[in-house]
């Protein structure tokens, strides 16, 4: 449920909202829902829905979303900042901070209005703005609802940054195809289209910034093709002759499969197609090869343009390509060279640029290289769930410790840290300790009741909408979490390492 306008009558406190869930699921909304005066505390009780059947399953259609018009008790004239509060039950809606006055602009902000249309996306209902490299999951991000193929939002910002426009049912099916483009004071005008369009967006603006960015993709396109070869593909894809014969066998039954457990069953025959170099036909392979030597010549075409004379352009550039290359450097190591991006970093824009914000990122991205088995923990402090602020080195100096970072949204995290307790419950009176630092969104709720339901014994300290930038600082950014045990003097002796691992590790230390 998402609140997009508050209409204030002397009879009613008017909600305009939108239910969001996937096609064919439902959404259900309480006949006894109330607004809430965040100062006051007064309830205003819900008298009305317009258009959304109350009490009731309401399965969404093809586009994913459902007006609601809900009308409440007029709010005194004092209220400031209401919530809206569905109820206590578990999935009960609950959206807090809602302002009825505009709030003013602040010193030093501008606005960077969005507009456009969206051309043959039935399916589309909104779209999801975020900030480059940021997590959907763990940090907020801004929703703009897709009227009539429309579209429009003002962005207020206070600095040049990157930012991605994506289709969220693209994330909902987890692969996405992100719209760039840099705030600045200005319009710009967007055309959408579905993921397999080439282009997918086309951008219209006389803003300096931006202007600047399409002039430099028309260039590159130019020189380095990619639409046309990605048209090409498309093509060779629709005759089946881009994938080897095997290869569209293996699809086909993937897709016929009736369950997951079928499919699960086929997909070691494509590992062992790709291993042996029989995934793609002599074209497809052909064409590959074309797409990583134009690839290659982006990458060198935005280098050179990089070490020029330094612009906001550039500095943009830059972040976008050292946290592609952080993150080839810890999952494929070798694939790209980070040192020549360390490199233009300190001649050409750290100082330069000393007071824009992504300075203090890069910073913390390349001190992240030194987080490995080997080097040494990086300090930090959080608050703990009494919102307490704690600092790391003071609850681990002279033990040996395993850092924790988690969160109650990812599986894995949370059976890993569940294999850890009987291993500290046996160290623990030899030196050996656990912090856990849980990376949460908006709140605390879900982290109280994973760690009511996982036991865990130890600290735990939480990181909420990545406040502290602490996965960042570990190099864990796109992951909802990672281990690190280290030494009494802070050395890493191991990253995510099994419970068997750390069994053995502390056998030998704490004997």
């Amino acid at each position: 449920m998402e609140v997009y306008r508050v209409e204030l009558t002397d009879t009613a406190t008017i909600l305009y909202a939108e239910m969001y869930n996937r096609p064919n699921y439902w959404v259900r909304l309480s006949s006894g829902a109330y607004l809430e005066g965040v100062t006051s505390g007064k309830k205003y009780k819900l008298l009305k829905s317009s258009d959304f059947e109350l009490d009731k399953e309401i399965y969404m259609p093809e586009s994913g979303n459902s007006p609601a018009t809900l009308f409440f008790e007029p709010v005194d004239e004092n209220e400031e900042v209401i919530s809206f509060i569905e109820g206590s039950e578990k999935g009960d809606f609950h959206i807090e901070g809602i302002h009825l006055k505009k709030q003013p602009a602040q010193p030093g902000t501008f606005e960077c209005v969005l507009e456009g249309e969206v051309i043959d996306r039935p399916e589309s209902s909104r779209l999801t703005l975020i900030r480059a490299g940021k997590d959907m999951r763990t940090t907020p991000f801004i929703s703009i609802p897709v009227r009539d193929g429309k579209f429009s939002y003002t962005l207020t910002a206070n600095e040049n940054e990157t930012y991605e426009l994506v289709f969220w049912e693209e994330h909902l099916n987890g692969a996405w195809r992100p719209t760039y483009f840099i705030s600045e004071k200005g319009t710009l005008h967007f055309t959408l289209y579905p993921m397999e369009h080439r282009p997918h967006s086309i951008l219209q603006t006389e803003s300096a910034l931006n202007k600047e960015e399409i002039r430099m993709q028309e260039e590159m396109e130019k020189l380095y093709p990619v639409n046309q070869l990605e048209k090409d593909r498309d093509a060779l894809d629709q005759e089946e002759r881009y994938y080897s014969k095997e290869m569209y066998d293996l699809k086909k039954r993937i897709s016929a499969a009736k369950t997951d457990e079928e499919r699960r069953t086929l997909y070691p025959e494509y590992d062992r197609l790709n291993k042996a170099g029989k995934e793609f036909s002599e074209e497809g392979i052909a064409l590959n090869k074309k797409y990583k030597e134009y690839f290659e010549g982006i990458r060198q075409w935005k280098l050179d343009y990089m070490q020029k004379e330094p612009t906001l352009n550039g500095l943009c550039i830059l972040k976008q390509m050292l946290d592609r290359a952080i993150m080839m450097a810890r999952y494929s190591p070798g694939e790209e060279d980070v040192s020549v991006y360390q490199d233009i970093f300190e001649n050409k824009y750290k100082e330069k640029f000393s007071s824009h914000p992504y300075i203090t990122d890069m910073e913390r991205i390349i001190a992240s290289l030194n987080v490995k088995v080997g080097g040494s923990y990086i300090d930090f402090s959080a608050p703990d769930l009494e919102g307490n602020m704690v600092k790391l080195s003071d609850q681990i100096k002279g033990k040996v410790a395993l850092i924790d970072l988690w969160a109650s949204w990812c599986g894995p995290c949370r059976r890993l840290s569940s294999s850890m307790i009987p291993i500290y419950e046996a160290f623990k009176d030899k030196g050996f300790t656990v912090v856990g630092i849980a990376r949460e969104n908006n709140n605390t709720d879900a982290m109280k009741k994973a760690i009511e339901q996982d036991k865990y014994p130890w600290l735990n300290l939480v990181e909420l909408n990545d406040k502290g930038n602490i996965w960042e600082m570990y190099g864990a950014g796109n992951s909802g979490g990672c281990t690190y045990l280290v030494d009494k003097d802070g050395k890493i002796l191991a990253i995510h390492p099994s419970a068997e691992e750390v069994t053995k590790i502390l056998t030998e230390m704490l004997p």
